[in-house]
C-alpha cells in the first residue's frame, strides 16, 4: 500500500525538494566543565546534517583521529598535554563549544544532495605555539633569519558515491612564503572558509601538509579548531506543484537518453528522484532545449523536477 501512494503522488507531481540549511555549531552537546568528547568504541557523533567521524586507539588508550567536540579553553599552554586548547580561547563568536580535528578526519552527510557552504577555522593552542616558538619536535617557522618560506595548510576535499572529486579548496593556518617578511602571519583568530566550490557531496575530508617534515613525516602538530560547519541540502518532501514553468519533456516512457525543452531564458535545475527518495541525477541545465544520456538509470519510475527561478514543475519519469 506505501509503495502505491508514493506511486500515485508522484503521478500527481506533489513531491519535491525542499533545500534546507544546517549548522553544526557542536551547542546541543552536553559536557562537563573543561572536558571533550571521548569514545573509547570510536563511535561517530552527529548534529545537524553531520556525522563527525572519531577513532580512538584502544591499544595505547588516546584519541588517534577524527574529530572532537570540547570546552575547554586554553590558549596559553603549549604542548601536546593541550590537545583542545585553541588560539582564541574560545569558540567562534565566544561560544562555549567548538570541535578540534586531525589531519584525515571525515565528516558524513545525511542527506544524498550537499552543498558544504563552509565553515569557521582556527589553530590550536597546540600548533600555534609549536609554529610560532618552535619545540623539540617542529621548528620555529621562518628559521632564525625568518626567510624560510614555511606554510601550514588544510585542503578540503569533497566525495560523492564514495569517489573523491577533483575540486578542492586550500586555507592557510599559517604562511611564511612572502618576500616580505612582515606579511607572514600564523592564523589566531577563526577564519571563514567558503567551500560551496566543491559542489554536490555526499562527505567531505580535510587533508593537512606543513613545510615542516622529518623522517618520521611531518613535525608540525596535525590539528586546527573547526565551528560553525554550514550546509545546505535537499529533503523530498510532500508540497503543492505550482507546475509554472513550461517544459516538454521526451520520450516518456524512455530507454537510454531524454529531451527536455524548458520555456525559461534562465538557468534550470534538473533533479530525478528515485522511489525511495533518494537524489539519483542532478544537472544544471543552460540551454533551453537538452538531451541527456540517462544510461545508467535502472529501469523504474521517477520523479523528475525542474526549477528555474521562481518556476518549476514536477513530472513523473519512466525508464523502460
Amino acid at each position: 500500500m506505501k509503495k502505491t501512494i508514493t506511486i500515485l503522488t508522484l503521478a500527481l507531481g506533489i513531491f519535491s525538494l525542499k533545500a534546507q540549511t544546517a549548522i553544526a555549531d557542536f551547542e546541543t552537546f552536553t559536557l562537563s566543565p573543561n572536558s571533550a568528547y571521548t569514545s573509547t568504541t570510536s563511535t561517530p557523533f552527529t548534529t545537524s546534517n553531520a556525522s563527525f567521524q572519531y577513532k580512538w586507539d584502544t591499544g595505547f588508550n588516546y584519541w588517534s583521529g577524527g574529530f572532537a567536540y570540547t570546552n575547554k579553553y586554553d590558549s596559553a599552554t603549549a604542548g601536546f598535554g593541550n590537545l583542545y586548547g585553541v588560539k582564541p580561547k574560545f569558540g567562534y563568536n565566544n561560544s562555549n563549544t567548538y570541535a578540534i580535528a586531525q589531519a584525515n578526519g571525515v565528516i558524513n552527510l545525511s542527506s544524498p544532495s550537499n552543498t558544504v557552504n563552509g565553515f569557521y577555522i582556527t589553530n590550536t593552542t597546540y600548533a600555534y605555539k609549536s609554529m610560532k616558538l618552535g619545540d623539540s619536535f617542529a621548528k620555529k617557522f621562518g628559521g632564525v633569519s625568518g626567510n624560510d618560506p614555511d606554510f601550514f595548510k588544510v585542503t578540503v576535499r569533497g566525495y560523492k558515491g564514495g569517489v573523491l572529486l577533483q575540486d578542492s579548496v586550500p586555507f592557510y593556518l599559517a604562511d611564511f612564503r612572502f618576500a616580505n617578511n612582515t606579511l607572514d602571519y600564523i592564523v589566531d583568530t577563526w577564519q571563514w572558509v567558503n567551500t560551496s566550490s566543491l559542489g554536490n557531496v555526499d562527505s567531505v575530508k580535510f587533508f593537512m601538509y606543513t613545510s615542516d617534515n622529518g623522517n618520521f613525516g611531518p613535525n608540525t602538530p596535525l590539528f586546527f579548531g573547526i565551528d560553525n560547519f554550514t550546509t545546505t541540502y535537499s529533503t523530498v518532501g510532500i508540497v503543492k506543484n505550482t507546475a509554472n514553468l513550461k517544459s516538454n519533456i521526451y520520450p516518456n516512457p524512455f530507454i537510454s537518453s531524454l529531451t527536455i525543452d524548458v520555456a525559461s531564458n534562465h538557468s534550470t535545475l534538473l533533479s530525478i528522484i528515485d522511489m525511495n527518495g533518494k537524489l539519483v541525477y542532478e544537472q544544471t541545465l543552460l540551454e533551453m532545449h537538452h538531451t541527456i544520456e540517462l544510461n545508467s538509470l535502472q529501469q523504474g519510475i521517477y520523479m523528475l523536477e525542474l526549477i528555474s527561478g521562481d518556476n518549476k514543475t514536477v513530472k513523473k519519469l519512466i525508464k523502460n
